[in-house]
C-alpha cells in the first residue's frame, strides 16, 4: 500500500510522510531518515496514532496536492478523535536550527500559542536550545499536511522539522533516546 496507520489509544497523531525516498517535481527525493522510527517508538511508549510511509508511490504528501497518504490521514483523523496533529521532518545537519516548528504563523495551530510553548519549552528542556517558529520551514504552503489537517480537520497541526544530526548515528550530535524521551514528554503535556 505505501503507508501505514496505526490506531492509538490517545487523541494525538504523529505523521511521517516522507520516511520513504519521494518523488517532488519529477526528482526522487531522500527519504528522512528515523522520523519513521520515531513515530513508532511514540506509538509503542505513549499509544499515540501514528502514519508513516514504507515506499514511494511517486507522490509526496507534503507537496502534492492531493494523494493517498493525504486522504487516509484525513479520514483516520475525522473518524478517531484525534486533537492534535504532528508531522514530523528532517532538516539538513548544516542548518543551525536543532528544532523548527511549522504554524503557518498561527494558522495551521488555530493560535494556540499555549501548545506552542509547550512544545517549545519541552525542547529547550531536552537540550534543543535553537528551536525556531517559522523559518526556514512555515508550513503555509496549502499542501503540507499539517495545513491540509487544519483546514480539513479544524485542529492544531504542527509541523516539526528535525536537524537530521540528532535523527543520524554517524553524526556527533546524535542521541535518538533522547529525541525519544523529549516527544515522549510532549505527549504527556500536549493530551487535552
Amino acid at each position: 500500500m505505501g503507508e501505514v496507520i496505526e490506531k492509538g489509544n490517545v487523541s494525538i497523531m504523529f505523521s511521517a510522510p516522507h520516511s520513504a525516498d519521494h518523488l517532488r517535481k519529477g526528482k526522487i527525493k531522500p527519504k528522512e531518515i528515523n522520523t519513521d522510527t520515531l513515530v513508532k517508538e511514540l506509538k509503542a511508549l505513549k499509544d499515540v496514532s501514528i502514519i508513516y510511509k514504507t515506499e514511494s508511490l511517486t507522490e509526496d504528501a507534503n507537496w502534492d496536492k492531493e494523494c493517498r497518504y493525504k486522504t487516509i490521514c484525513k479520514e483516520y483523523v475525522l473518524n478517531n478523535n484525534i486533537n492534535i496533529f504532528l508531522d514530523i521532518h528532517g532538516m539538513d545537519y548544516k542548518r543551525e536550527e536543532d528544532i523548527c516548528i511549522g504554524t503557518a504563523y498561527g494558522r495551521n495551530i488555530l493560535e494556540r500559542i499555549d501548545l506552542q510553548n509547550i512544545l517549545v519549552e519541552t525542547f529547550n528542556e531536552y537540550g534543543y536550545s535553537k528551536v525556531t517558529i517559522d523559518k526556514p520551514f512555515n508550513a503555509k504552503g496549502a499542501n503540507c499536511m499539517s495545513s491540509y489537517i487544519n483546514r480539513e480537520c479544524n485542529i492544531p497541526a504542527f509541523q516539526i522539522e528535525i536537524n537530521n544530526k540528532y535523527r543520524y548515528k554517524p553524526c556527533e550530535e546524535y542521541d535518538f533516546k533522547n529525541l525519544v524521551d523529549c516527544f515522549c514528554r510532549i505527549v504527556e503535556r500536549l493530551k487535552i
